[in-house]
């Protein structure tokens, strides 16, 4: 009767190490999946920032643009009568 639940001990130790052990290669799994995506995530970060600045540097500069062309417009180049 002792050796059989001494085998049933061993046999449930060896049915959680093996769970274990499959567990923590699911976790070393999970975790380069982890790494790879947040490396993808800055990556797309990196390029949103950069396309945002240039998007922001274009408007600031077609604003300006139109304001001088604005301006041109309601000048007086006629000579002023003295």
């Amino acid at each position: 009767m002792l050796d059989v639940k001494m085998e049933d001990i061993k046999e449930s130790i060896e049915t959680m190490k093996m769970r274990l052990e499959r567990s923590i290669q699911m976790l070393t799994l999970l975790r380069a999946f982890e790494a790879r995506d947040r490396n993808l995530q800055e990556g797309n970060l990196e390029r949103v920032n950069f396309w945002s600045a240039v998007n922001v540097a274009v408007l600031l500069l077609v604003a300006v643009l139109q304001v001088c062309t604005l301006k041109r417009f309601f000048q007086d180049k006629r000579p002023v009568p003295t």
